[in-house]
């Protein structure tokens, strides 16, 4: 669609995408609003979808028309897009200079203003476990652990350590084969258990980055990005 605009999408240009829906959580109420940088709106995996299932796509879904950006935040796919600019510079809407950033531990929210902190952009790896429940109590012996792991952009899940002693030790679970890229990547570990068990998980990716250990080192004002170890706490008996 570019191309066919004659629009010039240099690797320092952003696009930006306006809606028609004005939010009260915006100060002040605005439109919403966000941008891309226009390489990656040029990758093959950004779309403008007016179509789901082989049906107009519904207004809930952000219909007639919306963007989808895979590898990035939600915030990022706007829905209900009535207005595309190439420019050079990030949108100054309040939903990507103000909101969606991740601001200094010292900061105050309430004063930020806009460009402060970082713009939240491609998805943190992470993975989290979705059983045993946190809490549970199971009978002890052979117990499978289920969970799931991602990668933003156009990194992938290379691997998901598991430890049933809070971290000391570690097994690779077995990784489901990957259905799409920036899908989820199934993984499970069968071991033994008795007793109180902790259960952690931390991912890879394939450029060798693995999740950070403490949420504590990642804490800032707003809660974004905490894509730190995933626990859980059981009792097998």
């Amino acid at each position: 669609m570019l191309d066919a605009a004659g629009a010039h999408t240099g690797d320092d240009l952003h696009v930006a995408f306006t809606a028609p829906d004005v939010s009260s959580l915006a100060d002040p109420p605005q439109p919403y609003g966000s941008s891309i940088p226009a390489a990656k709106a040029r990758s093959d995996e950004v779309l403008l979808a007016w179509e789901m299932n082989s049906a107009p796509l519904p207004r809930v879904h952000g219909g007639p028309v919306r963007v989808v950006v895979p590898g990035y935040i939600g915030a990022r796919s706007g829905k209900w897009v009535t207005g595309i600019t190439v420019q050079p510079h990030p949108s100054d809407n309040y939903f990507q200079a103000t909101a969606y950033r991740i601001l200094p531990p010292d900061a105050d929210p309430d004063t930020a203003g806009p460009g402060d902190g970082i713009s939240l952009s491609s998805v943190a790896l992470n993975c989290d476990i979705l059983e045993p429940d946190d809490g549970a109590t199971v009978p002890a012996g052979p117990l499978t652990v289920r969970g799931y792991a991602f990668a933003g952009d156009d990194r992938g899940v290379a691997r998901v350590d598991v430890s049933l002693d809070g971290g000391r030790t570690w097994c690779q679970a077995d990784l489901e084969p990957e259905q799409s890229p920036w899908s989820w990547r199934l993984w499970s570990l069968c071991a033994t258990v008795a007793g109180p068990v902790t259960i952690t998980a931390r991912a890879w990716d394939t450029t060798g980055a693995m999740q950070p250990e403490s949420a504590a080192a990642l804490w800032n004002p707003k809660g974004y990005a905490n894509n730190s170890w995933a626990r859980v706490h059981l009792h097998a008996n």
